[in-house]
């Protein structure tokens, strides 16, 4: 299977073009015979006109055969030319999105959260066709348009180079006034494809929540705004095609005007003598061809400006760099994590600072809770540990800085189950594998530490079952533990847990936590709730306030004390005893 991706080198377009060199050499031969070779025809048609008119019936046969057999020839070239050159363009812009993917997923996440999926989406789809489309044509037109061009006007020149001097002379017009037309096409173009990303980005948002929409009555005055950005673009549309469709005739008239010159000079010839009717028609039909195809090239060079605002935009997405991260073999990160140390860690989102001097240390075997009130930190510090943000101080997973390591490694090294949970609109067993082949003797183990077992035994298909578009067809609950299997499943030597149980029974909760204190010996799992329950058996506990530890030690000690962490776990005791009570 052919892997698609960047070139090596310089990412340019000349260098997307030119990774499949051989369909680009065999097109490009390919093209040449059949734009060298194509003047034959009408020569040979010219002969066979002028052996029809003197009635020699042998000549007329091996001229129509002549005829024929070039035709065959010059068309086999023109398919062998066009399925190479389809063939190569659709690996381009495979690889075009295929690394405007990379780059996109290679953001941080500060840089991600600033985009909208629409946008992307017309940017990779609408975009990257426009500009490969636009490429094959120019690049095919190079063949068809400038070699055909050159080959015809060299055989009239060869015919007779005063009328074809005479006759070609406003040719070129046709194309100073098509590059007079680059900024005006491009601006069009520019403003089409944006509105066309402000109308993606709409649509994806109402599609998203046209739950919610319809529950709050607003489907009207979103489906407005998404109207309103598809007429820009419409309109920005039309004035780009009407300003290259009403080019298209003056292209015409202006290479056109030289055929009133054939005609008088040509006519002039066959009356004296100098030509026959034979040569007349075929010089004819290579100059009408040939006058025709400058409307041809001034239509490419309309589209190629038109191409270049989607191009300018690919290359906004495309030119971010790659985060390497230091070079830490897999066997020694995985088999040595004993230890994770915090150290004078601050965080900030933008310029609101969330966490403030946060310093513990969690080793190998421990669970280490994190609780707190509701905007004191706990999901900042979680997003903080998974290395995906920017932050101050230290992070140490033994002795390697977070913030250098690769985001390959990272991916290995730490698992993440989060409080908003997402699933893939796939089945249960494809959502917790999520990309690996083969299930291991882990997997069912898995779905033990999960609780998951007895929910999957009630589907009638099973691990097969589909979750839906976001897991709408599975519980709360069940989303919460999907979600943690995923990540549990890996065997990260970090797991973190973000309120994982806020749609689970208290049993529920213990029976996990029992599992991991079983399974997770060798691991740290870091487990952020506001639900004190799932903390008696945990080996550490933070009480975040305002982005700083108020208190930190074991459930005994922390009740000791008798602060915010009795008071709270006193107030849910009393909630829950209430509860049970009515």
């Amino acid at each position: 299977m052919r892997k698609f991706g960047p070139p090596k080198g310089k990412e340019t377009l000349i260098q997307f073009l030119l990774k499949y060199k051989f369909q680009f050499i065999v097109s490009s031969v390919a093209g040449i015979f059949y734009n060298t070779v194509i003047v034959l025809g009408p020569i040979f048609l010219g002969k066979l006109i002028d052996a029809a008119a003197g009635d020699r019936a042998e000549l007329v046969l091996l001229s129509a055969l002549y005829f024929v057999g070039v035709t065959i020839f010059f068309q086999f070239a023109r398919f062998i030319k066009r399925w190479y050159m389809r063939d190569q363009f659709n690996h381009v812009a495979c690889d075009l999105r295929q690394t405007l993917l990379d780059r996109i997923l290679g953001h941080n996440l500060p840089e991600l959260e600033k985009e909208t999926v629409g946008d992307l989406m017309s940017r990779t789809v609408g975009d990257i066709t426009l500009v490969v489309d636009t490429v094959m044509s120019t690049i095919n037109e190079g063949w068809d348009t400038w070699l055909l061009m050159l080959s015809y006007f060299a055989v009239l020149l060869y015919m007779d180079w005063e009328i074809t001097l005479l006759a070609s002379l406003l040719v070129p017009g046709t194309l100073l006034l098509a590059h007079m037309m680059r900024n005006v096409l491009y601006r069009y173009s520019l403003n089409a494809r944006q509105s066309a990303s402000v109308a993606q980005t709409g649509l994806q948002r109402y599609l998203s929540a046209i739950s919610v929409l319809r529950l709050f009555g607003r489907e009207e005055s979103e489906k407005s705004t998404i109207m309103d950005a598809y007429e820009q673009q419409v309109k920005w549309n039309i004035k780009q095609i009407l300003l290259q469709q009403s080019l298209l005739p003056v292209y015409a008239l202006i290479a056109g005007l030289g055929v009133v010159i054939v005609i008088g000079m040509g006519g002039e010839n066959v009356r004296t003598g100098m030509w026959t009717v034979g040569t007349f028609n075929a010089y004819m039909v290579m100059f009408i061809a040939f006058s025709g195809r400058t409307r041809v090239a001034a239509k490419v060079f309309n589209r190629w400006h038109g191409a270049k605002a989607s191009w300018q935009r690919i290359k906004e997405k495309m030119a971010l760099g790659k985060n390497e991260g230091i070079v830490v073999t897999d066997n020694y990160i995985l088999s040595t994590i004993d230890q994770l140390k915090v150290s004078h860690l601050n965080f900030s989102y933008g310029s609101k600072e969330v966490l403030k001097d946060i310093c513990f240390e969690a080793k190998a075997g421990e669970i280490v809770g994190i609780t707190g009130a509701v905007g004191s930190g706990k999901s900042t510090l979680i997003n903080a540990l998974l290395g995906q943000y920017p932050y101050e101080g230290d992070i140490f997973i033994q002795s390697n800085q977070l913030r250098d390591i690769s985001a390959a490694q990272r991916n290995k090294l730490i698992g993440y189950s989060g409080h908003e949970q997402f699933l893939f609109s796939m089945s249960i067993e494809e959502n917790i594998l999520l990309g690996l082949k083969l299930k291991t003797p882990d997997f069912e183990d898995t779905l033990a530490t999960t609780a998951l077992i007895e929910d999957i035994e009630r589907f009638d298909d099973g691990l097969m079952t589909g979750v839906g578009e976001k897991g709408l067809k599975v519980s709360g609950g069940q989303r919460q533990r999907l979600s943690m299997a995923r990540a549990i499943y890996k065997k990260p030597a970090i797991l973190l847990l973000d309120d994982p149980f806020s749609a689970l029974d208290i049993a529920t909760e213990q029976r996990i936590i029992k599992r991991l204190k079983e399974d997770f010996k060798n691991q740290i799992v870091i487990l952020s709730s506001h639900r004190l329950s799932a903390f008696e058996n945990v080996d550490k506990i933070l009480v975040l306030e305002k982005g700083s530890i108020l208190e930190a030690g074991s459930h005994d000690q922390l009740m000791g004390k008798r602060g915010l962490y009795y008071e709270i776990y006193q107030a849910q005791k009393f909630m829950k005893e209430g509860n049970v009570n009515e």
